[in-house]
């Protein structure tokens, strides 16, 4: 009997143990992810003077801007939780977030997911006027108004692939802050540590 409790004993630790080590895995995934966001939106393309398009960069940066956010929250909650800092210094003196503070997350989380589905949704729209343009300036019998019509499609270019470079990332951060949050709401409320 006392064999059988110290095996489920030593089970519950690694459990624990990989799940903290999990956790810590994935907010170290964010900010890698957080830090290629912030990289592809310094080197973003200027506005092209299309309306689909420019709104279709718009609704990635806005979704990228409230990522890159929710990223860096989530691990400056998640080291006060355990009492480290991002170096793995133990740090005492910092105050525990709530529950209520990692609900508040959750939340700037779920927007990021309703921005995430309007930047998806303006990408097709992004993609049918590209398509249109090409056509336009292909069909354009004025020299002047084809080269005219070949630059604006040059630069529209350069943002919808502005947009393809940043939406699979988007896509997978928020999805993985999801799963992350979930994971750590559920942990917390248990009452069980990081």
């Amino acid at each position: 009997m006392k064999k059988l409790f110290i095996i489920a004993m030593a089970s519950l630790m690694t459990m624990t143990i990989a799940n903290a080590q999990t956790i810590k895995d994935d907010i170290q995934a964010s900010e890698k992810r957080a830090a290629e966001l912030k990289k592809l939106m310094d080197n973003q393309p200027k506005a092209c003077g299309v309306a689909e398009i420019d709104n279709y960069a718009t609704a990635i940066n806005n979704a990228a801007v409230l990522a890159i956010g929710n990223s860096e929250k989530m691990s400056n909650l998640y080291y006060r939780e355990i009492g480290e800092t991002k170096d793995g210094v133990t740090e005492v003196k910092e105050q525990k977030p709530t529950a209520q503070d990692w609900t508040e997350l959750g939340a700037g989380i779920a927007g990021e997911g309703t921005l995430l589905k309007k930047a998806q949704e303006s990408a097709e729209a992004a993609a049918k006027k590209l398509q249109a343009m090409g056509e336009e300036a292909k069909n354009a019998g004025n020299p002047m108004a084809k080269a005219k019509a070949a630059k604006q499609v040059k630069a529209a270019t350069a943002v919808v692939a502005y947009g393809k470079d940043a939406l699979p990332i988007l896509v997978n951060e928020t999805a993985a802050q999801a799963k992350a949050i979930k994971q750590i709401i559920d942990t917390v409320k248990s009452g069980k540590r990081l």
